[in-house]
């Protein structure tokens, strides 16, 4: 068997954006960019005082809602992939 270095390809690293699976995270990739800018203005005041509960309470609701994003993005690509996985077994 053949071992090949084709490096995986991921839409991180700029895959082929004609992949199904890879334009749904792509689209979550979007989508985030605002959460992240949240999350690290709301770290970087935390960082200045951070015995203030409001900055606190701001930091803990910015990373919330980032990490629900990032769920969501990892249960969409994951049943895609499921079904994918499913379909192919069934040709077997």
């Amino acid at each position: 068997m053949a071992v090949t270095k084709t490096p995986v390809i991921t839409p991180v690293d700029g895959g082929e954006n004609n992949r199904y699976i890879e334009q749904t995270s792509n689209n979550f990739e979007k989508g985030v960019v605002s959460l992240q800018e949240k999350l690290t203005n709301a770290l970087t005041a935390l960082q200045a005082d951070a015995s203030d509960p409001k900055l606190l309470a701001d930091y803990q609701s910015a990373l919330s809602a980032y990490t629900l994003f990032r769920n969501a993005q990892s249960n969409v690509v994951k049943a895609f992939r499921d079904i994918d996985q499913a379909i192919i077994a069934n040709y077997k």
